[in-house]
C-alpha cells in the first residue's frame, strides 16, 4: 500500500480548534493594528534606527548616529506613504543593511556586502517610487490596470527606470560626500560601474515584482483592516 502521509498539507493533521487559534494569533500579531502609533512588528523593526542613533550619539560616535538617523527617516517616510506590507518589509530590510552596515563598518569587512546593499535598495525603492507616482496619477495604479501584457511590461520598465535613476543618484551622492565632506568611501570607476550594474539588477527585480503584483490585482496600500476581520471570522 502506498504511503500518502507525506502528501498531506502541513495543516491537515491539526484539529480545527488549534488551526483556528493559529489563524487568530497570526492575524492579531501581523495583520491587526496594535495601536495607531505602534501598529505591528514592522514598526518595532523601524525603532531600531532611532534607538541605535541615540545610543551612538550618547557614545559620542556622531558619524554612526547620522548613518542610522538618515535611513530611520526614510523608513518612517515610507510608513506614511502606506505601501503594501511586503514592499514595506523589503525596503526596511534594505535600509537596515544600509544603515547598520555603515554603523558597524560591514562594507569594509565583507566584500559582498556592498553588492547586497546596491541590489536590495533599488529593488525595494523602485516599486515604492512607482506607487508614489501612481498616487499622483502620473502612471496607472498596478492594482487597477493590468489588462494586457504590454501594460505589465510598461509598468515593469518604468519601475526599473525609476530604480536605476535612484541608483545613479546615489552614486552622485557618494561622490559628493567623499569629495566635499571627506567621508573616504573608496569610490572609483570600477566601484561606480559595479554599483550601477547592481542597481540595474535590483531595479529589474523590483519591476518584475510590481508586474506580478499587478497580475494578482493586489492593493497597492497596506493590508486593509477588513482583511484582519475576515481572517478572524474564518478562525471562529
Amino acid at each position: 500500500m502506498t504511503n500518502t502521509a507525506h502528501l498531506q498539507p502541513p495543516t491537515a493533521g491539526l484539529p480545527p480548534a488549534r488551526l483556528s487559534g493559529t489563524k487568530r494569533v497570526f492575524a492579531r500579531v501581523f495583520l491587526r493594528d496594535w495601536h495607531p502609533v505602534l501598529r505591528d512588528p514592522l514598526d518595532l523593526f523601524r525603532l531600531s534606527f532611532p534607538i541605535g542613533a541615540l545610543v551612538y550619539a550618547l557614545m559620542g560616535n556622531w558619524d554612526a548616529a547620522l548613518r542610522l538617523a538618515a535611513p530611520g527617516l526614510a523608513v518612517f517616510l515610507v510608513r506614511a506613504i502606506d505601501v503594501p506590507r511586503a514592499v514595506d518589509w523589503v525596503f526596511c530590510t534594505a535600509m537596515f543593511f544600509q544603515g547598520w552596515g555603515n554603523a558597524l563598518h560591514l562594507f569594509s569587512r565583507f566584500w559582498w556586502y556592498d553588492n547586497l546593499v546596491h541590489i536590495t535598495l533599488p529593488m525595494s525603492l523602485a516599486p515604492i517610487l512607482y506607487i508614489g507616482f501612481a498616487r499622483l496619477d502620473v502612471v496607472p495604479d498596478p492594482s487597477k490596470r493590468s489588462g494586457s501584457n504590454w501594460q505589465l511590461a510598461g509598468m515593469a520598465l518604468i519601475t526599473c527606470c525609476l530604480g536605476v535613476t535612484a541608483a545613479a543618484f546615489y552614486e552622485v551622492y557618494e561622490w559628493v560626500v567623499d569629495n566635499w565632506f571627506g567621508q573616504h568611501l573608496f569610490i572609483g570607476e570600477t566601484d561606480t560601474v559595479t554599483d550601477i550594474a547592481d542597481g540595474f539588477l535590483g531595479a529589474g527585480v523590483g519591476g518584475l515584482f510590481l508586474a506580478v503584483w499587478a497580475i494578482a490585482s493586489y492593493t497597492t496600500r497596506r493590508l486593509p483592516a477588513r482583511m484582519e476581520r475576515r481572517l478572524l471570522a474564518e478562525g471562529r
